[in-house]
């Protein structure tokens, strides 16, 4: 309920401020674990992802901001996982096996920080990892304009749009892969979110989509 009850309420705020915008939400399966792998602007990212998904999505964050009182009550109860600072690739993956285990979709951001250029920076391996492990299907997430709602480094900008492109998910094989075949699955969702971005936002060492 309370869940429900934000994600409709950040997609209220998100459409009036920003003019939140969503394609290819139907591209998400209904069933099953799902990761959302998603090129990462700003603070809002998380938010629109959420709100416009048509499953519910857990998101890790710092578990810093889990120790101020309304958000230590607030954020377990919109699926958001602490992990601690220093150990967030082995966090992440204990928090997105748990999470896909309780039926959620799980949210990362492969570049691992927020783009200060805007541009989209290379992938790690750790969601081709995790999807290994479990098994999930990952479905590749484009957003623009977010950097301009809310800048790094600055306050927010109204009126400023943003855009939630969901694509095709991807199986991966139904075997254990070496480091070689996750650094492929890895270059495959890079390029396929690359795919999904405006040439503004993809540099030239983006990898070209495969079989292009």
């Amino acid at each position: 309920m309370i869940y429900a009850i934000c994600k409709a309420l950040a997609y209220f705020l998100l459409r009036v401020l920003f003019g939140l915008r969503v394609e290819g939400a139907e591209r998400v399966p209904k069933d099953g674990p799902v990761i959302l792998a998603s090129n990462h602007l700003s603070f809002l990212d998380p938010i629109a992802v959420g709100s416009v998904c048509p499953r519910p999505v857990a998101f890790i964050a710092r578990a810093d901001i889990f120790r101020y009182p309304v958000l230590s009550w607030l954020l377990p109860r919109v699926y958001a996982i602490p992990v601690e600072r220093g150990t967030s690739d082995l966090g992440a993956v204990k928090a997105a096996i748990r999470a896909l285990k309780e039926g959620l979709a799980f949210g990362i951001f492969p570049e691992g920080q927020r783009s200060r250029t805007g541009k989209l920076e290379p992938f790690k391996s750790g969601t081709a990892s995790i999807a290994m492990r479990t098994g999930a299907k990952i479905v590749p997430v484009a957003i623009t304009g977010s950097d301009k709602a809310w800048p790094v480094g600055h306050a927010p900008r109204l009126r400023r749009n943003i855009k939630v492109v969901f694509g095709d998910p991807i199986t991966l094989p139904d075997k254990k892969l070496d480091h070689q075949g996750l650094e492929e699955v890895t270059r495959q969702l890079e390029a396929m979110v690359a795919a999904l971005l405006p040439p503004e936002y993809v540099s030239k060492g983006n990898s070209a989509p495969v079989g292009s």
